[in-house]
């Protein structure tokens, strides 16, 4: 039986090769398996639509990160070889396929702004697949977005129809939600269904400084304000509530969870540093900016690796262990096959507005006040760093340095780069805190008052998206993507979604031909609060 050489220094008995019970079907590391190539397959599928060689680089990639994923093995009595839980998975399964009805996919319940330009572009996905070009008052432009999230359903949607590729995005996007819903239960035992709900549940105080706001609004102008998302009262920045993210973009969220999950399965010694190394790179098609986020982390397991083999604090009997083994070069070199889709997301994206926010007038303060709202559950578990689990305290001191970080920098026309970036770190945040507070006795402390205070308050927030799930639904649009994201986003210049086509060389991506334009014809009829005049 040969070793695992990169994580024998963790666990010199784990085999390189699974165990009989890890190689069950029945194992959890199956669902792992499972869920990581649901997150290659889109990249795979684009390998198909680029020039011989980006596309065969990428299609390497995909083959060296299948190959690693499915070669990863499980400690012998770990949480992975253990065999599924399926009273457990079904109902981490109802629970996903529920929040993605009431997110608006497959339009049965109200769907958000955001899907109006998303359901143009599976359309056309659903039409011709890729690439996609536009043509927009006289220049031609490539649809050059993260797009990975609707590529097997578009697959769906060639041979079913339009509504059938809507019903696929669903079922996908479910199913990726079940899995970290899976693991975060099994993780959390005994307290399992209250950290899945703390999970769910999990905001920033956003209705304080809203109602502030709001009261100030009434005393200067009389007039109350509805309140419905209630998320920017800060206009530079936003930390988005899981409900939120999940409603509004689950091609970020996804991504963010499954890596975040993974940087918990790591510091367990549960996966190796080739494996998380290996899921990384797939998940840039998917969401470049929730992998800005991920990507510290590899940095500081790295570092970590590096200075335990350096130091020998592990293993004092293989002080001379190299720090490339076969699988982490393996893995970065499977990182590296991924350039061609990095290279097509940042193409021709400079036209995202971009700036030091520390430098605007006042907003040193609004900075610290936006801190103090969103991530007050920092405080609370700095207060009793000793009760978070050893193993999640390093991953979990570099998630909240992240979260200071990002609010001090703007990228993209909302600042995507702290909505997106910050999904994995808060994922992080909201698992220690969450099994905080299933853990404290109901008892009057100030501990206990402040966190519960914390939950009570912020369920404000996914209370308030999930009651607009209940407006009157809308029917799916077939209008292209150009047409939909002109008429939803009439302000944007879609620098975001497209990028001059003669940015791209002929090498690279192969040129369809044809060019949409916008269409002369209303999209959304029945919708209930667009106004007929947006045509």
């Amino acid at each position: 039986m040969t070793v695992d050489s990169d994580t024998a220094r963790e666990a010199p008995t784990r085999p390189f090769l699974a165990t009989t019970v890890a190689r069950a079907p029945t194992a959890n590391i199956n669902l792992i398996r499972l869920a990581g190539l649901v997150f290659l397959l889109p990249n795979a599928l684009f390998a198909a639509t680029l020039g011989p060689i980006p596309g065969a680089a990428t299609a390497l990639g995909c083959i060296l990160s299948t190959v690693l994923l499915w070669r990863a093995a499980p400690q012998k009595d770990g949480l992975l070889a253990a065999p599924i839980d399926f009273a457990a998975l079904a109902g981490c399964a109802a629970l996903a396929l529920t929040l993605c009805l009431l997110g608006g996919e497959g339009h049965f319940f109200y769907a958000n702004a955001d899907w109006l330009a998303r359901d143009g572009l599976l359309a056309d996905l659903a039409k011709q697949f890729y690439p996609l070009f536009y043509r927009f008052q006289g220049q031609d432009y490539l649809l050059r977005a993260p797009l990975a999230m609707y590529f097997a359903p578009a697959l769906v949607g060639m041979g079913a129809g339009l509504r059938a590729a809507h019903l696929a995005l669903l079922l996908q996007n479910a199913a990726l939600l079940t899995v970290p819903l899976y693991f975060l239960a099994l993780l959390a035992r005994p307290q399992s269904l209250v950290v899945v709900a703390l999970m769910v549940g999990f905001s920033g105080l956003d209705i304080i400084p809203t109602l502030f706001l709001e009261i100030l609004r009434w005393l200067h102008d009389g007039v109350w304000m509805h309140i419905g998302h209630i998320e920017w009262w800060n206009p530079y920045a936003q930390y988005s509530s899981h409900i939120t993210q999940l409603f509004w973009a689950p091609n970020h969220m996804l991504p963010g969870w499954w890596f975040a999950l993974l940087i918990l399965l790591y510091a367990r010694r549960e996966i190796g540093l080739p494996t998380l190394v290996a899921t990384f790179a797939p998940l840039l098609f998917w969401s470049p900016l929730a992998a800005v986020g991920a990507a510290p982390f590899l940095l500081l397991f790295g570092a970590e690796k590096l200075w335990t083999i350096k130091s020998g604090a592990n293993a004092p009997q293989e002080p001379d262990e190299a720090f490339v083994t076969p699988g982490l070069f393996a893995a970065a070199l499977s990182g590296l096959c991924f350039l061609p889709v990095a290279y097509f997301l940042t193409c021709d994206a400079g036209d995202n507005p971009h700036r030091l926010l520390l430098a605007v007038e006042f907003y040193p303060l609004l900075y610290l006040i936006f801190l103090l709202f969103e991530i007050p559950h920092a405080a609370v578990l700095a207060a009793v760093w000793n009760r978070v689990e050893r193993c999640d305290r390093r991953p979990l001191a570099l998630a909240i340095l992240l979260l200071m970080a990002l609010p001090t920098y703007e990228f993209g026309h909302s600042n995507d780069l702290a909505m997106r970036a910050s999904i994995a770190p808060l994922f992080l945040l909201a698992f220690a805190f969450s099994r905080l507070v299933a853990q404290l006795p109901l008892r009057w402390s100030r501990l206990s008052i402040a966190a519960f205070a914390i939950v009570a308050l912020g369920a404000v927030t996914p209370a308030l998206e999930i009651g607009r799930a209940f407006l009157p639904p809308y029917a799916i649009s077939d209008c292209n993507f150009l047409t939909a994201f002109r008429k939803s986003v009439p302000k944007s210049n879609g620098a975001n979604y497209l990028a001059h086509a003669a940015t791209f060389p002929s090498w690279f991506i192969r040129d369809a031909g044809s060019r949409a334009e916008i269409e002369d014809r209303r999209c959304w009829p029945d919708h209930p609060l667009l106004e007929e005049s947006r045509k």
